[in-house]
């Protein structure tokens, strides 16, 4: 019989029981990313929790799936192999990982299958959902391929992150943390998706060693959803956001949309029918409401045609954005950020990116408006990286 310790690098034996030298278990580890979850039989690994909030709900997920199997503080030294070479996985330095044995006895046939010819990418390439069903024998099952992705017990071991749509999108990704996470997890291995984006952190990075490190540790460049955010919720976004940080914004946006049955924002329909009261208890102050409802009132009424906004230059859609209640420069620069996705937006009166560019790059005092123009120069024509990045830094604590 072959031992849990063949598990790792240089096993040599395939497709054998790994005996019982070794009782099952599962067990939490520490990534760059976060909290992950492992759990093993004397088969091979069968479980794999990618990263959520903390330690404690990532052993909690390997419960859900595997109630009887008990959690180990010390895993065997072959476990212990297979997770510090996903940790420098994730650490930026890419790992075949198609050594380490699976148990996969729990899935079907056809999973299995998929699977296999899954494993055989290489780090640092991807594949479209129709092209794996093709290796995997049925050309016709692109949406079956989907549906055993999401399935997958065993992600990074199994790398289904590296399978995208056929238009080059991420497409989709049911771990906790979505396609976030996808593109991060890609983006340790040297994958970014967007061209454009690639160039812009690749000039960024050149010759600027602090700029170098945050965009190594905050990773891809993400302003934009996928797919894009329609043009109604992003300026609704961007009134949230005004004078606050990114995490407050959030938190605001998310109980705005809890107020109505859809997934996202409001509509403008829906705005008109909530109250005042409504407004202010997920934390909208009496003039952001009135924001709101000023914009919900001209996007029902059709004065405000968004849809044209994408075929006018930066200039232009600040004229028009600012000439709504609410709308000032810096909310019109926020659309162009976040939802044209503009690369070269420089918001110079943002409070929170002049103190982030200090932070980083130890200037005191923290620079005025009129300052941080000739700063922004150095990034060119990637300005609106340069601040992504910047203020995930400092809603990140800082990077050193």
């Amino acid at each position: 019989m072959v031992g849990l310790r063949n598990l790792g690098r240089n096993s040599k034996i395939k497709g054998k029981p790994m005996g019982h030298r070794f009782a099952a278990g599962s067990t939490v580890f520490s990534t760059p990313l976060g909290p992950c979850g492992i759990a093993w039989t004397g088969r091979g690994i069968d479980r794999l929790q990618l990263p959520v909030s903390d330690r404690d709900t990532t052993a909690e997920m390997l419960r859900r799936h595997l109630p009887d199997r008990p959690r180990v503080h010390h895993p065997p030294e072959s476990i212990g192999q297979v997770i510090r070479r996903l940790q420098q996985h994730l650490r930026g330095k890419p790992d075949r990982l198609r050594d380490v044995r699976l148990d996969l006895s729990a899935v079907t046939p056809f999973a299995r299958t998929v699977y296999q010819k899954l494993r055989r990418t290489e780090p640092g390439t991807t594949v479209t959902y129709a092209e794996l069903a093709r290796r995997g024998g049925r050309s016709d099952a692109a949406r079956a391929v989907g549906r055993v992705m999401a399935a997958n017990p065993v992600p990074l071991l199994v790398p289904c992150h590296r399978v995208i749509t056929a238009d080059g999108r991420l497409g989709g990704f049911t771990a906790q943390g979505g396609a976030k996470l996808k593109a991060r997890i890609l983006f340790a291995e040297g994958v970014i998706l967007n061209p454009e984006h690639a160039a812009g952190i690749e000039a960024l990075s050149r010759g600027d060693r602090v700029m170098k490190r945050i965009i190594q540790r905050i990773g891809p460049y993400m302003a934009t959803s996928d797919p894009p955010a329609d043009p109604y919720t992003s300026l609704v976004i961007a009134i949230l956001h005004q004078q606050l940080s990114l995490q407050a914004g959030a938190t605001i946006a998310r109980r705005l949309r809890a107020l109505t049955p859809g997934p996202g924002v409001p509509t403008p329909v829906e705005v008109q029918g909530l109250t005042d009261a409504q407004l202010r208890g997920v934390g909208l102050s009496r003039q952001k409401m009135g924001y709101v409802r000023d914009l919900a009132m001209h996007a029902r009424a059709g004065t405000l045609r968004l849809g044209r906004l994408r075929h006018r230059d930066d200039e232009a859609v600040i004229e028009t954005l600012t000439g709504i209640r609410g709308i000032g420069r810096w909310s019109a620069q926020m659309f162009l950020m976040f939802r044209l996705g503009r690369l070269d937006v420089w918001p110079v009166d943002d409070l929170g990116l002049r103190k982030a560019i200090a932070y980083a790059y130890r200037l005191d005092p923290v620079p005025t408006a009129r300052e941080m123009e000739p700063l922004g120069d150095r990034w060119r024509p990637y300005r609106s990286m340069a601040a992504w990045y910047l203020w995930q830094y400092l809603d990140a604590g800082g990077v050193r």
